[in-house]
This record gives structure tokens, C-alpha cells and sequence, in this order.
């Protein structure tokens, strides 16, 4: 299990990430309660809903990780992704329906759980909270897609660089950008071989590998970059100097430059591993009597 010390000291560096990049979800729920008074915490083991549950309820993953997961019959597990703070669980394809995957605490999770009516009527009164759902949920979706990629056209050793480098970014919201630098991980090689479909023997053996080529280190829940270049590389992630840069705020060694444009900073990652930026509601535009008219006219045709 996760030791507590390491929890601890990551929910202290979460807590302080977040008092400076706020989820724009959290933030603007925290407009309507108080999440933190509120909040419960789940013990790691403990699950917040099971497959096949009749879920009533939303929860806002405040602190800790949890795996979604889906369990067959003859008992194999398939993780497809792991929560992180500032997610949103509980969505269901129809009122009433059963949920389609397990959540389950990886560590210990503090939550702030909202009925899921009460949420229901928030979000129909406030369409800033729904846009922003909106973008997670399609966040969620292109995350889906990338793993359904990786298991699907990768090899073991990519997958594990994969998924390890998915991970960093997520948590660090940036490339790895200095050799030794080291994340804790409330992970084993179980889950990640439930979430690669990979045996345990076999993803034993290829971190192996990747520790010999002095590409990362994974042990003990501790994950290590040795060489970020390389790391992102064996992951299929192509990037430039300029790229690197905007990633990590760091120089990175001396390459070619192919491109100079001017990127946004998450364009040449997956999509869904960079959180959501903060911004701004649009702002009214006003139009005039010609094109209103106009439109009206369109919309009546």
C-alpha cells in the first residue's frame, strides 16, 4: 500500500500546485460551497462506486488518485484511467443507468460529493460550470482515445514509456525537463500492467529494460527520469527545441529546429494530458440590426 509519509508530502505539494494553477472546475464550484469543509476522506482500497451501481451521486477528487476500472467475468481487471485531482465522477450515459467501471482509491482520497440533482440544477443555471464540464468530459474522451492508440500500436517498452510520461505531465503540468528528476506514484507494476494489458512478468521486464538503457527508474512507488529526451522519445512524442522550452520552461540539449512557430503550449501533446487552462467567459458581442435581421431571416428559411 501507498505509505502515508508519501501521501502526505504529495498532498502538500498538490495543495500548493493548486493554490496556484486552481482546476477552473474547482474554482468555479467553489463559488457555490465550500468544498473543503465539506469534503470526505476514502480510506486507499475503498471504492466510491462499483461496476454496475446505480450511482446517485458527483464527486470532486480533491486530493489522492483513483483507478477506473472495469472487471470481466472470468475476473481480469482493465484500468482505463486514472482520476486525479480536479476530476469530476459520477457521469452516467442515462439517468438511473449503472455504472459501466469501478472507482477505487488508490490512496487516501478526499473527495467533496454532490447529489446529483443539486449538481443537476447548479449546472442548468450556470452555463460558465457547464461549459467547462464540457471540456472535461471531451478531455476525458481524447485521454480514451490515446490509450486505445497505445495498447493498440505499441509495443511493451512504448506503452510503459507512454503511460509513465502521461503521468508526469499530469501531475507536473509540464515535459520532464532535468535528468533525476522523481515523482511518488501510489502505483504498482500490477496496475500498470492492468492498464496496458501487459502480464506482470512482462512489465517487470521491460522497466528492466528501460532502467538498463538509463531511460527511468520504477520502484518502491517511486518513479525516476534518468534521461527526459529519451523518455520522451520511447513514448512517440516528437518535439523541438521551442517545444521543450514552452513545455518545461527549461533549455533542452541542442537539436534541429523544424518548426518556429509560435504553439500553443499543449499542442504537441496528447490531448487531455495538460489540465484545462483558466480563462475567461467570453465576452458579449454586439451585433448589429443588419445582421440580426439578417439571421432571423436565415433562421426563419
Amino acid at each position: 500500500m501507498y505509505e502515508t509519509r508519501e501521501l502526505e508530502a504529495e498532498v502538500r505539494a498538490r495543495s500548493a500546485m493548486d493554490g496556484r494553477h486552481k482546476m477552473p472546475i474547482r474554482k468555479e464550484l467553489e463559488t457555490i460551497t465550500d468544498l473543503e469543509s465539506g469534503a470526505r476522506v476514502m480510506p486507499a482500497g475503498s471504492d466510491l462506486y462499483r461496476q454496475g451501481d446505480t450511482c446517485s451521486t458527483y464527486f470532486i477528487v480533491l486530493n489522492g488518485w483513483i483507478a477506473l476500472s472495469v472487471l470481466l467475468d472470468d475476473g481480469s481487471c482493465q484500468i482505463l484511467d486514472f482520476a486525479l485531482p480536479g476530476a469530476v465522477l459520477g457521469f452516467q450515459s442515462g439517468l438511473d443507468a449503472p455504472m459501466y467501471h469501478s472507482a477505487r482509491c488508490l490512496s487516501v482520497v478526499r473527495v467533496y460529493a454532490f447529489p446529483r440533482r443539486k449538481l443537476d440544477i447548479i449546472i442548468e443555471t450556470n452555463p460558465r460550470l457547464a461549459v467547462l464540464l464540457c471540456r472535461q468530459i471531451a478531455a476525458n474522451e481524447g485521454r480514451a482515445h490515446d490509450h486505445l492508440t497505445n495498447l493498440g500500436l505499441r509495443g511493451a517498452r512504448e506503452r510503459i514509456a507512454h503511460l509513465l510520461l502521461e503521468i508526469y505531465v499530469r501531475l507536473r503540468r509540464r515535459l520532464p525537463a532535468e535528468p533525476g528528476e522523481i515523482i511518488q506514484l501510489p502505483l504498482s507494476q500490477g496496475h500498470i500492467g492492468q492498464a496496458l494489458g501487459l502480464t506482470y512478468v512482462h512489465v517487470c521486464r521491460t522497466l528492466q529494460i528501460l532502467r538498463e538503457q538509463k531511460i527511468v527508474r520504477f520502484a518502491n512507488h517511486r518513479l525516476e527520469i534518468i534521461d527526459p529526451p529519451a523518455l520522451i522519445a520511447a513514448a512517440g512524442i516528437e518535439y523541438d527545441v521551442l517545444d521543450h522550452q514552452s513545455h518545461t520552461g527549461r533549455s533542452a540539449p541542442v537539436r534541429e529546429v523544424h518548426s518556429l512557430s509560435d504553439q500553443d503550449p499543449a499542442s504537441s501533446l496528447p490531448a487531455g494530458w495538460m489540465p484545462m487552462q483558466r480563462d475567461h467567459p467570453p465576452r458579449p458581442v454586439l451585433v448589429s440590426s443588419s445582421a440580426g435581421s439578417a439571421f432571423n431571416a436565415a433562421r426563419a428559411a
